[in-house]
């Protein structure tokens, strides 16, 4: 807009420059000067000035004034949107950023998660696994208690038993006279009761 106006200013001095020459010339000339020569009449010339200058003038001031002011109003509204939609796009950008940080972390949490869920299996597994083992060591020690005791006893029963056929048999070898044949006889009747005598 400060360029058109100038180039209108320059314009309207350069004219009204030329016109005081041209008049000069014609004054001191014969009869026509240069402006007689091809034809144009001074007078016009300044009537055609004057009016120029009151259009212009009525333009400067109603018509140029106004569409410089929308074209700077159209001008500010053009910067305005341009910084709104870079503000918008920077804000965009934060919120991607955001955005991608906050998936990242999501994801880092996730796995942590899954790594957790799965050490507290493997401990789960193994305090299962130790449980059953001390479960079953002890199963064990009772099963070998119990052999153990049922064998002492089944040594007490059986010493009983052996005991019991001695005797029997001491008192049979006492209450008869032996010779070697009967004394063979007693002792093999005797080991062949024991197993009888054992199951009972």
């Amino acid at each position: 807009m400060e360029k058109i106006s100038v180039i209108i200013l320059s314009f309207c001095a350069f004219t009204l420059a030329a016109i005081p020459s041209a008049f000069a010339a014609e004054a001191g000339g014969d009869g026509g000067g240069l402006l007689g020569a091809i034809g144009i009449d001074p007078q016009t010339i300044i009537l055609q000035v004057i009016g120029f200058l009151v259009v212009l003038f009525v333009l400067w001031k109603f018509v140029f004034g106004r569409i410089g002011g929308l074209l700077d109003d159209r001008q500010l509204e053009i910067t305005s949107r341009m910084e709104k939609l870079e503000a918008d796009q920077l804000e965009l950008d934060r919120l991607n950023a955001e955005t991608r940080q906050r998936l990242s972390e999501i994801e880092s949490e996730g796995q942590a998660k899954i790594q957790a869920a799965i050490d507290e299996g493997n401990a789960e597994r193994q305090r299962i696994l130790d449980t059953a083992r001390q479960d079953a060591g002890a199963e064990l020690e009772k099963a070998r208690a119990a052999i153990q005791r049922e064998k002492e006893e089944a040594i007490l029963e059986l010493r009983g038993t052996v005991a019991e056929i001695a005797i029997d048999a001491a008192g049979k070898i006492i209450d008869q006279t032996l010779d070697a044949e009967k004394h063979r006889h007693i002792i093999d009747e005797s080991i062949g009761r024991l197993p009888a005598q054992n199951t009972q």
